[in-house]
């Protein structure tokens, strides 16, 4: 990962973060859209206890945002270890796909349950999903907020269009 981020500047690395977060947002977002626009005639909304899609998929959910958050502080506190910027972005880098990832597959579960289903239920988690995978985009101030660059490390990410050394 460290060779992939020789010769980027900050201003690079955040649009890189932010076009991948973008990416994974918009594709499960079509992806739910097509599923409701193609069974909105068939669609209800119950909750029974002998659906057992219904049964595992909120574990499934919270199990992903769960993991999503304490895998993301684990690796950033591997990430805040490192002595150069280009070790320490690298490394936030994959701990912010990993969280979107584990954002973004419950979600996308959510909207497969419904189009096996066709309960609305599903949907509706899947879209708290979305909406919280959306408040993850990736900003400057949050990269710097979350990596607590202080001194001489901070100063580089300031620099926005200045190649990180």
């Amino acid at each position: 990962m460290e060779n992939k981020l020789q010769h980027i500047t900050p201003n690079q690395f955040v649009k890189t973060l932010t076009i991948i977060h973008l990416a994974l947002v918009v594709g499960v977002v079509i992806f739910t859209c097509v599923t409701l626009f193609l069974n909105k005639d068939a669609m209800n909304f119950e909750f029974s206890g002998e659906d057992s899609f219904l049964l595992i998929y909120p574990v499934i959910a919270i199990g992903g945002v769960s993991m999503s958050q304490l895998l993301f502080k684990k690796m950033l506190a591997v990430a805040k270890q490192k002595t150069d910027l280009i070790a320490m972005l690298g490394q936030y880098q994959t701990a912010s796909l990993i969280k979107y990832v584990l954002i973004e597959g419950p979600a996308m579960i959510g909207t497969v349950f419904f189009l096996l289903t066709n309960n609305a239920a599903f949907i509706a988690i899947a879209g708290l999903l979305i909406a919280f995978l959306v408040l993850q985009r990736p900003t400057k101030t949050k990269i710097e907020s979350d990596l607590a660059l202080r001194g001489e490390l901070r100063n580089q990410f300031q620099r926005y269009d200045e190649v990180i050394e």
